[in-house]
């Protein structure tokens, strides 16, 4: 680049012929000549930034350092671009021969060699700006709709069946998808239907190809896929007829349109979306040898728990078994337990019966020593009336006239005459 004093300068930078003609030139180097007029170019300022549009030929991508190289013509004239790793990495578009793009960036020249040069920073197809704003138009009508949005989304099942493509029959992609789904699950079932995927047809075909391995019931999963390509070659999976038919499926569907940095209205309404076909693949069929050895630890584990439940309940028996009383053994000890019950009873009972003779025996001797039959045989006796009712004085004897006299052997009648008071 140019050193900035270099216009001030330039009467030191340089030097005269003084053997040329009377209108005597500047002797300068090839580099310095080369340096000037990279100078101007970098100092013009419209040169600094400006967009151009073209045709690209002989487009090279070099992989090891990321540059891209290429010439921009028109009818009539040709520019050298080239484009950096750290700018061409933000592209949206797959550059190709014949491809009619803007590019925009400054104009400079290469000192080492006197190349004249267009240093591209960003690359749009033409009509890209007029398409993207359709796009992000589109988008946000649908959005608001709810064609995006997550709780319509299905799940992906785990082990499916069988997988549905809809793709085109030319190209890679069918050819991707089959050998990435075989080598991970070998024997997978795959039903094709082919669809354009470039075009004005194309938006029809693949809403058909969509709604006959969705109405088959065949699929438990489908891929909607096809390769890279520019927003013009995308176009038709940004149509919104192609985005209600993916919503509309019944069976979940797996978008894998264009590059990793591609992003389709199709990409957004399918329920998951894959940064390439064969990464679809992947996410639609698992690794069978995983599987294989899913089964193999779930059996272990189960093995394992059987075990340890077996076990559990083998301790569980012994400890029944232990446990448990022979009828006979039962018997015995109930009978045994019977006879000690009643040798307690019959203790009981007899000291029960011993203490209440004693006690109606010491009541009988309290009842004997009171009763009157011991006072007749001291030598009393007990008047009675004739109804059996104990005269107790003189009186009443008179008034009864008859009594009978209780003595100790016996008994007799007798009548009263009179009876003489004494005081």
């Amino acid at each position: 680049m140019a050193n900035s004093n270099f216009f001030d300068d330039f009467d030191d930078y340089i030097s005269y012929d003084e053997q040329s003609d009377e209108n005597s030139t500047y002797l300068i180097s090839v580099t310095q000549l080369n340096e000037y007029v990279e100078g101007l170019l970098n100092n013009d300022a419209l040169l600094r930034k400006v967009s151009i549009e073209g045709e690209i030929s002989g487009f090279k991508r070099y992989y090891a350092s990321g540059h891209c190289y290429f010439m921009l013509k028109d009818s009539e004239s040709a520019i050298k671009c080239v484009m950096f790793k750290s700018y061409a990495s933000r592209l949206k578009i797959s550059p190709s021969d014949g491809m009619r793009v803007v590019i925009t960036g400054n104009v400079s020249l290469y000192t080492k060699d006197g190349s004249y040069q267009f240093y591209v920073k960003s690359m749009r197809s033409v009509g890209e700006g007029e398409l993207y704003a359709e796009y992000l138009k589109l988008k946000e009508r649908l959005e608001r709709e709810g064609l995006f949005s997550q709780e319509h989304k299905k799940l992906i099942p785990y082990l499916p069946l069988r997988i549905g493509v809809a793709t085109s029959r030319s190209g890679a992609v069918l050819h991707d998808i089959m050998s990435v789904a075989r080598r991970r699950f070998p024997g997978m079932d795959i039903v094709f239907c082919h669809t354009s995927v470039q075009g004005v047809n194309a938006p029809k075909e693949i809403v058909s190809a969509l709604q006959r391995l969705d109405s088959s019931k065949l699929c438990d999963v489908i891929i909607l896929a096809r390769g890279g390509g520019s927003m013009e070659d995308l176009w038709c999976f940004n149509d919104e007829m192609v985005a209600r038919a993916i919503y509309e499926c019944e069976t979940p569907v797996i978008s894998a349109v264009g590059h990793e940095t591609d992003y389709t209205i199709a990409d957004f309404a399918a329920d998951i979306r894959a940064a390439t076909p064969s990464a679809a693949a992947e996410l639609a069929v698992p690794l069978l040898t995983e599987i294989e050895q899913s089964l193999v630890y779930y059996m272990q584990q189960a093995e394992s728990m059987a075990r340890k439940k077996l076990s559990g309940f083998s301790e569980r028996l012994n400890i029944l078994q232990a446990s448990l009383v022979k009828p006979a053994d039962y018997v015995k000890k109930k009978r045994e337990r019977l006879l000690e019950l009643e040798k307690r009873a019959y203790i009981t009972a007899s000291a029960k019966l011993a203490f209440e003779k004693q006690r109606l025996e010491g009541a009988a001797q309290t009842a004997q020593s009171l009763s009157p039959l011991n006072v007749l045989m001291r030598g009393y006796t007990v008047v009675k009336d004739y109804s059996g009712s104990v005269i107790k004085s003189a009186k009443d004897l008179v008034k009864a006239g008859r009594a009978s006299v209780v003595f100790d052997d016996g008994s007799v009648c007798v009548t009263v005459d009179d009876i003489n008071d004494e005081k």
